[in-house]
Protein backbone atom coordinates (compact mmCIF):
# COMPACT_ATOMS: atom_id res chain seq x y z
CA UNK A 1 0.00 0.00 0.00
CA UNK A 2 1.42 3.38 -0.95
CA UNK A 3 1.29 6.63 1.00
CA UNK A 4 -1.24 7.95 -1.49
CA UNK A 5 -3.61 5.07 -0.68
CA UNK A 6 -3.73 5.97 3.03
CA UNK A 7 -5.31 9.42 3.56
CA UNK A 8 -3.03 11.74 5.48
CA UNK A 9 -0.07 9.35 5.72
CA UNK A 10 2.09 11.14 3.15
CA UNK A 11 1.48 14.48 4.87
CA UNK A 12 2.09 12.95 8.29
CA UNK A 13 5.37 11.45 7.13
CA UNK A 14 6.56 14.83 5.87
CA UNK A 15 5.44 16.65 9.00
CA UNK A 16 6.94 14.19 11.52
CA UNK A 17 10.48 14.84 10.34
CA UNK A 18 12.13 14.29 13.73
CA UNK A 19 14.73 16.85 12.71
CA UNK A 20 16.45 14.31 10.45
CA UNK A 21 18.08 15.36 7.18
CA UNK A 22 16.04 14.55 4.06
CA UNK A 23 18.34 11.67 3.09
CA UNK A 24 18.00 9.88 6.45
CA UNK A 25 15.64 6.94 6.90
CA UNK A 26 13.68 6.96 10.15
CA UNK A 27 13.59 3.17 10.20
CA UNK A 28 17.33 3.07 9.53
CA UNK A 29 17.86 5.29 12.55
CA UNK A 30 15.60 3.06 14.66
CA UNK A 31 17.49 -0.07 13.61
CA UNK A 32 20.76 1.50 14.64
CA UNK A 33 19.17 2.73 17.89
CA UNK A 34 17.94 -0.79 18.69
CA UNK A 35 21.58 -1.91 19.04
CA UNK A 36 22.54 0.76 21.59
CA UNK A 37 23.23 -0.93 24.96
CA UNK A 38 21.11 -0.22 28.04
CA UNK A 39 23.80 1.73 29.87
CA UNK A 40 24.11 4.13 26.94
CA UNK A 41 20.35 4.50 26.58
CA UNK A 42 20.03 5.56 30.21
CA UNK A 43 22.44 8.43 29.61
CA UNK A 44 20.73 9.39 26.34
CA UNK A 45 17.30 9.45 28.01
CA UNK A 46 18.51 11.60 30.90
CA UNK A 47 20.22 14.11 28.62
CA UNK A 48 17.34 14.25 26.12
CA UNK A 49 14.81 14.86 28.92
CA UNK A 50 16.93 17.69 30.28
CA UNK A 51 17.30 19.17 26.78
CA UNK A 52 13.54 18.98 26.07
CA UNK A 53 12.79 21.04 29.16
CA UNK A 54 15.77 23.40 28.80
CA UNK A 55 14.91 24.15 25.16
CA UNK A 56 11.20 24.36 26.00
CA UNK A 57 10.15 21.95 23.27
CA UNK A 58 6.46 21.93 22.46
CA UNK A 59 6.08 18.28 23.52
CA UNK A 60 7.41 19.16 26.97
CA UNK A 61 5.13 22.18 27.21
CA UNK A 62 2.07 20.15 26.18
CA UNK A 63 2.92 17.41 28.66
CA UNK A 64 3.28 20.03 31.41
CA UNK A 65 -0.13 21.52 30.55
CA UNK A 66 -1.80 18.10 30.63
CA UNK A 67 -0.05 17.14 33.87
CA UNK A 68 -0.93 20.52 35.37
CA UNK A 69 -4.63 19.82 34.91
CA UNK A 70 -4.23 16.42 36.58
CA UNK A 71 -2.15 17.81 39.46
CA UNK A 72 -4.08 21.03 40.02
CA UNK A 73 -0.92 23.10 39.64
CA UNK A 74 1.87 23.59 37.09
CA UNK A 75 4.48 20.84 37.40
CA UNK A 76 7.97 21.88 38.45
CA UNK A 77 10.84 21.64 35.99
CA UNK A 78 12.05 18.56 37.88
CA UNK A 79 8.61 16.95 37.47
CA UNK A 80 8.54 17.86 33.79
CA UNK A 81 12.00 16.32 33.31
CA UNK A 82 10.67 13.17 35.03
CA UNK A 83 7.76 13.12 32.58
CA UNK A 84 10.13 13.49 29.64
CA UNK A 85 12.40 10.72 30.98
CA UNK A 86 9.42 8.38 31.29
CA UNK A 87 8.27 9.15 27.75
CA UNK A 88 11.77 8.76 26.29
CA UNK A 89 12.27 5.54 28.24
CA UNK A 90 9.18 4.21 26.48
CA UNK A 91 10.48 5.29 23.07
CA UNK A 92 13.88 3.70 23.75
CA UNK A 93 12.24 0.36 24.57
CA UNK A 94 10.00 0.59 21.50
CA UNK A 95 12.98 0.28 19.16
CA UNK A 96 14.62 -2.47 21.26
CA UNK A 97 11.63 -4.64 22.07
CA UNK A 98 12.21 -7.14 19.28
CA UNK A 99 15.68 -7.88 20.70
CA UNK A 100 14.53 -8.50 24.29
CA UNK A 101 14.31 -12.18 25.28
CA UNK A 102 11.33 -13.76 27.02
CA UNK A 103 13.49 -14.26 30.11
CA UNK A 104 14.37 -10.56 30.16
CA UNK A 105 10.72 -9.54 29.71
CA UNK A 106 9.61 -11.70 32.64
CA UNK A 107 12.39 -10.20 34.76
CA UNK A 108 11.61 -6.59 33.83
CA UNK A 109 7.83 -6.71 34.41
CA UNK A 110 6.36 -7.26 37.88
CA UNK A 111 2.75 -8.44 38.10
CA UNK A 112 1.14 -9.16 41.48
CA UNK A 113 -0.64 -12.46 42.10
CA UNK A 114 -4.13 -10.90 42.26
CA UNK A 115 -3.65 -9.27 38.86
CA UNK A 116 -2.39 -12.49 37.34
CA UNK A 117 -5.42 -14.39 38.67
CA UNK A 118 -7.88 -11.78 37.36
CA UNK A 119 -6.26 -11.76 33.93
CA UNK A 120 -6.05 -15.52 33.48
CA UNK A 121 -9.53 -16.29 34.83
CA UNK A 122 -11.14 -13.62 32.63
CA UNK A 123 -9.25 -14.68 29.51
CA UNK A 124 -9.94 -18.40 30.01
CA UNK A 125 -13.68 -17.98 30.67
CA UNK A 126 -15.44 -15.15 28.82
CA UNK A 127 -12.41 -13.79 27.02
CA UNK A 128 -10.86 -10.47 28.01
CA UNK A 129 -10.61 -6.93 26.65
CA UNK A 130 -7.98 -4.80 28.37
CA UNK A 131 -8.34 -1.01 28.17
CA UNK A 132 -5.36 1.08 29.21
CA UNK A 133 -4.13 4.67 29.11
CA UNK A 134 -0.88 5.88 27.53
CA UNK A 135 1.10 5.04 30.66
CA UNK A 136 4.51 3.45 31.16
CA UNK A 137 5.32 0.94 28.44
CA UNK A 138 2.14 -0.82 27.36
CA UNK A 139 4.01 -2.66 24.57
CA UNK A 140 6.30 -4.17 27.21
CA UNK A 141 3.19 -5.06 29.20
CA UNK A 142 1.72 -6.82 26.16
CA UNK A 143 5.03 -8.63 25.68
CA UNK A 144 4.73 -9.95 29.24
CA UNK A 145 1.18 -11.19 28.53
CA UNK A 146 2.45 -13.00 25.41
CA UNK A 147 5.39 -14.40 27.39
CA UNK A 148 3.04 -16.11 29.87
CA UNK A 149 1.16 -17.82 27.05
CA UNK A 150 -1.73 -15.44 26.29
CA UNK A 151 -1.77 -14.19 22.67
CA UNK A 152 -2.56 -10.49 22.23
CA UNK A 153 -4.32 -8.53 19.50
CA UNK A 154 -4.11 -4.74 19.55
CA UNK A 155 -4.82 -1.64 17.47
CA UNK A 156 -2.06 0.85 16.66
CA UNK A 157 -1.97 4.30 15.12
CA UNK A 158 -1.34 4.11 11.36
CA UNK A 159 2.12 5.66 11.00
CA UNK A 160 3.87 6.29 7.67
CA UNK A 161 4.36 3.00 5.80
CA UNK A 162 8.00 2.28 6.57
CA UNK A 163 7.68 3.03 10.30
CA UNK A 164 4.39 1.15 10.56
CA UNK A 165 5.80 -1.99 8.97
CA UNK A 166 8.89 -1.84 11.21
CA UNK A 167 6.85 -1.63 14.41
CA UNK A 168 4.46 -4.30 13.09
CA UNK A 169 7.36 -6.72 12.62
CA UNK A 170 8.83 -5.96 16.05
CA UNK A 171 5.51 -6.64 17.75
CA UNK A 172 4.90 -9.75 15.69
CA UNK A 173 8.19 -11.19 16.98
CA UNK A 174 6.96 -10.92 20.58
CA UNK A 175 3.65 -12.60 19.76
CA UNK A 176 1.29 -9.67 19.12
CA UNK A 177 -1.17 -9.23 16.27
CA UNK A 178 -1.52 -5.55 15.30
CA UNK A 179 -4.23 -3.82 13.27
CA UNK A 180 -4.23 -0.27 11.96
CA UNK A 181 -6.73 2.13 13.52
CA UNK A 182 -7.71 2.99 9.92
CA UNK A 183 -8.58 -0.60 9.01
CA UNK A 184 -12.28 -1.08 8.10
CA UNK A 185 -14.42 -2.94 10.69
CA UNK A 186 -11.59 -3.27 13.19
CA UNK A 187 -14.05 -4.16 15.96
CA UNK A 188 -15.47 -7.01 13.88
CA UNK A 189 -11.97 -8.37 13.37
CA UNK A 190 -11.20 -8.07 17.09
CA UNK A 191 -14.43 -9.88 17.94
CA UNK A 192 -13.29 -12.78 15.76
CA UNK A 193 -9.90 -12.73 17.47
CA UNK A 194 -11.64 -12.94 20.85
CA UNK A 195 -13.46 -16.09 19.72
CA UNK A 196 -10.10 -17.53 18.65
CA UNK A 197 -8.63 -17.03 22.12
CA UNK A 198 -6.79 -13.73 21.69
CA UNK A 199 -6.70 -11.17 24.47
CA UNK A 200 -7.63 -7.72 23.12
CA UNK A 201 -5.55 -4.76 24.32
CA UNK A 202 -6.82 -1.26 23.50
CA UNK A 203 -5.04 1.96 24.44
CA UNK A 204 -8.16 4.02 25.02
CA UNK A 205 -7.51 7.49 26.42
CA UNK A 206 -6.45 9.45 23.33
CA UNK A 207 -9.22 9.50 20.72
CA UNK A 208 -8.11 8.86 17.13
CA UNK A 209 -11.56 8.18 15.71
CA UNK A 210 -14.54 10.27 14.63
CA UNK A 211 -16.83 8.29 16.92
CA UNK A 212 -15.70 9.74 20.22
CA UNK A 213 -17.69 9.51 23.44
CA UNK A 214 -17.92 12.50 25.81
CA UNK A 215 -16.76 11.64 29.33
CA UNK A 216 -15.75 13.53 32.45
CA UNK A 217 -12.27 13.19 33.96
CA UNK A 218 -12.04 13.98 37.64
CA UNK A 219 -8.84 15.97 38.23
CA UNK A 220 -7.32 18.08 40.98
CA UNK A 221 -8.34 21.07 38.83
CA UNK A 222 -11.96 19.91 38.89
CA UNK A 223 -14.04 17.79 36.49
CA UNK A 224 -13.00 18.13 32.84
CA UNK A 225 -15.03 17.31 29.75
CA UNK A 226 -12.98 15.22 27.31
CA UNK A 227 -13.66 12.59 24.64
CA UNK A 228 -12.46 8.99 24.51
CA UNK A 229 -12.71 6.17 21.97
CA UNK A 230 -15.77 3.93 22.50
CA UNK A 231 -14.05 0.74 21.28
CA UNK A 232 -13.62 -1.11 24.61
CA UNK A 233 -17.24 -0.52 25.62
CA UNK A 234 -18.65 -1.39 22.19
CA UNK A 235 -16.59 -4.57 21.93
CA UNK A 236 -17.46 -5.71 25.46
CA UNK A 237 -21.17 -5.17 24.82
CA UNK A 238 -20.99 -7.00 21.50
CA UNK A 239 -19.03 -10.04 22.73
CA UNK A 240 -19.75 -10.44 26.45
CA UNK A 241 -16.02 -10.53 27.17
CA UNK A 242 -14.75 -9.19 30.50
CA UNK A 243 -13.58 -5.57 30.34
CA UNK A 244 -10.43 -5.05 32.40
CA UNK A 245 -8.22 -2.04 33.04
CA UNK A 246 -4.42 -2.22 32.96
CA UNK A 247 -1.88 0.17 34.38
CA UNK A 248 1.81 0.27 33.47
CA UNK A 249 4.00 2.25 35.85
CA UNK A 250 7.77 2.40 35.78
CA UNK A 251 9.94 1.35 38.68
CA UNK A 252 13.65 1.99 39.04
CA UNK A 253 14.62 -1.29 37.36
CA UNK A 254 11.52 -2.29 35.43
CA UNK A 255 7.77 -1.84 35.38
CA UNK A 256 4.76 -2.72 37.51
CA UNK A 257 1.81 -4.08 35.52
CA UNK A 258 -1.59 -4.25 37.24
CA UNK A 259 -4.96 -5.49 36.06
CA UNK A 260 -8.11 -4.02 37.60
CA UNK A 261 -11.82 -4.64 37.28
CA UNK A 262 -13.75 -6.11 35.68
CA UNK A 263 -15.55 -2.94 34.65
CA UNK A 264 -19.32 -3.26 34.77
CA UNK A 265 -20.63 -3.17 31.20
CA UNK A 266 -23.96 -1.39 30.80
CA UNK A 267 -26.26 -2.92 28.19
CA UNK A 268 -28.82 -0.09 28.11
CA UNK A 269 -29.47 2.34 25.28
CA UNK A 270 -26.76 4.69 26.56
CA UNK A 271 -24.57 1.81 27.72
CA UNK A 272 -21.56 2.75 25.60
CA UNK A 273 -21.41 6.19 27.21
CA UNK A 274 -22.03 4.81 30.71
CA UNK A 275 -19.37 2.11 30.34
CA UNK A 276 -16.88 4.53 28.79
CA UNK A 277 -17.36 6.84 31.78
CA UNK A 278 -16.48 3.97 34.10
CA UNK A 279 -13.31 3.37 32.09
CA UNK A 280 -12.52 7.10 32.29
CA UNK A 281 -12.90 7.01 36.09
CA UNK A 282 -10.30 4.23 36.30
CA UNK A 283 -7.96 6.08 33.94
CA UNK A 284 -8.24 9.37 35.81
CA UNK A 285 -7.39 7.69 39.12
CA UNK A 286 -4.38 5.87 37.63
CA UNK A 287 -2.97 8.98 35.96
CA UNK A 288 -3.41 10.99 39.17
CA UNK A 289 -1.45 8.28 41.00
CA UNK A 290 1.63 8.79 38.81
CA UNK A 291 1.24 11.60 36.25
CA UNK A 292 4.90 11.47 35.17
CA UNK A 293 4.21 8.11 33.51
CA UNK A 294 1.28 9.44 31.45
CA UNK A 295 2.65 9.97 27.93
CA UNK A 296 0.11 12.39 26.48
CA UNK A 297 2.07 14.85 24.35
CA UNK A 298 -1.00 15.93 22.40
CA UNK A 299 -3.98 18.07 23.32
CA UNK A 300 -6.31 16.18 25.65
CA UNK A 301 -8.07 18.72 27.84
CA UNK A 302 -9.85 21.38 25.73
CA UNK A 303 -8.37 24.34 27.61
CA UNK A 304 -4.79 23.02 27.75
CA UNK A 305 -3.09 23.59 24.41
CA UNK A 306 0.60 24.42 23.96
CA UNK A 307 0.94 27.20 21.40
CA UNK A 308 3.88 27.19 18.96
CA UNK A 309 6.88 29.01 20.36
CA UNK A 310 6.78 32.75 19.86
CA UNK A 311 3.00 33.14 20.24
Amino acid sequence: MSHEEVPGIKEASANRGYGLPSWASMVGVMKVASRIPDWAWRAIVRFSAWLAVFRDYRAARQWALNAGVIMGRPPTKAETRAGMRSWLRNLAMSVRLGRISTKQILKMVNVDAESQKLLRESWSSTGAIVALPHMGDYDLGAAWVCAVGIPVSAVAERLPDEEYEYFMQVRKRIGMTIYSHKQPDTLGTLAEDLKAGQLIALVADRDLSRNSVPVVWQTASGPKQVTMPPGPAVLARRTGAALLIASCMYTRRGMDLRFLGPVEVDMGDDGVAVTSQRVADYFAALVAEKPEDWHLMQRFFPDAVAAPRGR
